[in-house]
């Protein structure tokens, strides 16, 4: 099942390169978890080069994740919204893995 994924520009015009770079996150992500249900990125220009990303994920077992960045650069603020979502997953399957496993799993 493809993850819905909503991406809104707030005072910047659409860009569909973005966007594609934000499809390509998503499915970088969806390995890493259970699968993805929902997508939601807010893309907001702040001042004259600012760039804000808010980042929230719904995945099917029904946990919720968010993240929150600002750059000047539209990619790296994206990327950076990633990154943090991809730390918040891999801690919460480490945490979730059996304890026997330790540290090699």
């Amino acid at each position: 099942m493809q993850p819905y994924i909503q991406v809104k520009f707030e005072r910047m015009a659409r860009d569909p390169s973005v966007e594609a770079a934000v499809d390509r996150w998503v499915t970088r992500l969806e390995s890493l978890s259970a699968p993805i249900r929902d997508a939601f990125i807010g893309i907001e220009q702040t001042g004259r080069r600012g760039t804000a990303v808010s980042l929230k994920l719904e995945l099917a077992d029904g946990s919720t994740s968010k993240a929150t960045t600002s750059r000047e650069d539209i990619y790296v603020a994206v990327a950076d919204a990633f990154r943090a979502i991809r730390r918040q997953l891999l801690e919460r399957g480490a945490a979730a893995r059996p304890a026997w496993l330790g540290l090699a799993g």
